[in-house]
């Protein structure tokens, strides 16, 4: 865990638009790098909940986003939406110039004018208490979670509504936190063997323990070979820092090296039963 301190201390701090009462902000910032993870996230993230509901034969999911932020994957897999739209419209300055209660008012419509996807539900989990609250007043979550499960445990109701959760995504929150708050998640579901996940992970993070905490639950984290741009690097010295991590855990930063970007990889999450069963091609195609 020191380590992945280490990393997050080299990597681009963006806190101060991680926890603000409207998006406007973390959009503008993001576009800087390029940030593009859950528009890449987007066909993988389809493919598993196709395969999913192929799987169990239903139609409804409840989905798990740990580090949901301001509902950006709820609003591309449940809305539509692409990454260039959000950034589009969450800086039109015609929006910023709107009260912000008509401002959510305009963004709920935004998002429900248009066909969307009824059989996906979305529970968002961030520390980020204002970033979680925008998502859920404007319903791109249907609920939130906020408590540090690093620190504290589950609420009673948190508990409560995890229980029958079906999917869990993540786009890179998996660093930030640790196998604790895994595990406090997974000890709230109430059958593992329904569940399944797909999270990208960036490269220069360790996830030895997390591998650990699922095999207590009859669950496997399966490497795709799948890696997709998450942002720019915002330095030469952050490039060559994060190089430096990736090469520690063993793996290639030939793509990191050979471009600006920082890359995340694809895993899945899967009981051991449907890894028997269901191959990695089949599941992804």
């Amino acid at each position: 865990m020191m380590l992945n301190q280490e990393i997050n201390q080299k990597k681009l701090d963006l806190n101060d638009v991680y926890n603000l009462r409207d998006p406007e902000s973390y959009y503008q910032s993001m576009a800087q790098y390029e940030y593009d993870l859950p528009e890449g996230a987007k066909p993988y993230f389809q493919k598993v909940i196709n395969a999913y509901r192929q799987y169990k034969s239903v139609n409804s999911l409840k989905i798990l986003d740990i580090g949901c932020s301001y509902g950006i994957n709820g609003a591309i897999l449940k809305f539509y939406k692409s990454m260039r739209e959000l950034y589009q419209y969450y800086t039109n300055p015609l929006r910023l110039q709107l009260p912000e209660l008509s401002r959510r008012h305009q963004d709920y419509n935004w998002f429900y004018e248009f066909s969307f996807d009824e059989g996906l539900q979305f529970i968002g989990l961030d520390t980020a208490e204002k970033a979680v609250n925008y998502a859920v007043e404007s319903q791109l979550i249907q609920s939130g979670i906020s408590t540090n499960l690093e620190k504290l445990p589950l609420l009673k109701e948190d508990y409560t509504n995890l229980q029958d959760i079906n999917l869990l995504i993540t786009t890179g929150c998996i660093g930030y936190i640790t196998e604790i708050t895994l595990d406090k998640i997974l000890s709230a579901v109430r059958n593992s063997s329904q569940l399944w996940g797909a999270v990208f992970i960036l490269k220069m993070f360790n996830i030895s323990g997390f591998k650990k905490t699922l095999a207590k639950y009859n669950l496997v984290l399966v490497e795709t070979g799948v890696t997709v741009k998450q942002r720019r690097f915002s330095s030469v010295e952050e490039k060559k820092a994060m190089i430096n991590f990736i090469e520690q855990q063993g793996l290639s930063a030939e793509e990191e090296k050979n471009s600006d970007n920082l890359f995340a990889q694809l895993f899945l999450i899967l009981p051991v039963a449907v890894t028997s069963q269901w191959s990695i091609t089949k599941l992804l195609s």
